[in-house]
């Protein structure tokens, strides 16, 4: 996987990284689901809810849902996540792009820092086995409000920059757009509700991403929910434990290194990327796929090697991460 600074240089990442099919995964989820003989509702806007003695009702549209607990997948735009300041948000990552038909085969980007529109957004290029690729460009930003260039940076990046020479009829292709919020969570649960999914993992898309976290545990999950109902042990603080979160550490860098960035220049990717270059494969795995501590910064030739490139870009968001929050 390439990371690409404004200047063109490259850091690449060599390693067995496994991309899944969201498509394929949903369809099996619901053939699963179905076939258990339970029904999906599709496009149900859930408006509002209220406890009884010993259930929680639930309105969407015009039905109404009575069960013993309502697990909450549904992230920042959550009504109950708002209501009842379950999160701090930080800020938001915004998501445009398409599924393109390839022309020709690509290295995967995993993140190439353009500046188009006067802040950094960082285009990603993952090729599929089916001759496609998803190509999303996102841009950091502190509110929820639509970041109106990044339809048209994304449509001259895929059409008219170096990138286009790889892409098919880059404007067909299935839209792919999305809002990641990057907060601290203050609430994991609520008197028989479980927010779980998006709701109650927030962090940074390449930081201990949703779904790998999710797959990760979703069978120890599966198994505490079941229990829990059972015994009718549904209080908040009764819930609270059941999903595992990535540890304090790991919340707190990588939302201070989102601060950071938010607070950068384009023209300062260069040290980000400098980065990469003095930290071991694993330290580098860890950061974008699963959890750091603080013995990863203290780690000796990983010290030595950012000490003699005298790059600290890193220093602020560690101190922050250990002394406030």
């Amino acid at each position: 996987m390439e990371f690409i600074a404004t200047d063109r240089t490259k850091f690449i990442a060599r390693g067995k990284y496994i991309l899944w099919n969201t498509e394929l995964l949903e369809s099996h989820l619901v053939n699963k689901i179905t076939n258990n003989g339970s029904k999906i509702f599709y496009e149900h806007r859930l408006y509002s809810y209220k406890h009884t003695n010993n259930a929680i009702i639930s309105y969407a549209n015009n039905l109404s849902f009575s069960s013993s607990l309502l697990i909450d997948c549904m992230g920042y735009s959550s009504p109950i996540v708002n209501s009842t300041n379950a999160v701090n948000i930080l800020g938001y990552y915004h998501l445009y792009g398409r599924v393109i038909k390839l022309k020709k085969d690509i290295t995967p980007v995993a993140l190439d820092n353009v500046i188009l529109s006067g802040q950094p957004s960082y285009l990603e290029v993952f090729p599929r086995s089916d001759g496609f690729a998803n190509v999303v460009l996102i841009a950091p930003a502190k509110n929820t409000n639509s970041i109106t260039k990044l339809e048209d940076d994304f449509n001259f990046i895929v059409e008219r920059s170096h990138y286009s020479e790889f892409f098919d009829n880059p404007g067909a292709g299935d839209k792919l757009r999305g809002i990641v919020p990057i907060g601290k969570i203050r609430k994991t649960s609520l008197d028989r509700i479980l927010f779980f999914g998006e709701a109650g993992q927030v962090h940074p898309a390449a930081s201990c991403t949703c779904l790998s976290k999710l797959l990760g545990q979703f069978r120890r999950v599966s198994e505490s929910i079941l229990h829990n109902v059972n015994t009718n042990q549904l209080r908040a603080k009764d819930l609270k434990s059941i999903t595992v979160r990535m540890n304090k550490f790991s919340q707190k860098f990588h939302q201070s290194m989102f601060m950071e960035i938010i607070g950068r220049r384009s023209d300062s990717a260069e040290s980000f990327l400098e980065l990469l270059h003095c930290i071991d494969q694993k330290s580098l795995d860890d950061f974008i796929f699963k959890e750091i501590t603080l013995a990863h910064f203290l780690q000796y030739r990983n010290l030595i090697r950012v000490i003699q490139k005298r790059n600290f870009v890193w220093v602020r968001p560690l101190l922050r991460s250990l002394f406030t929050w």
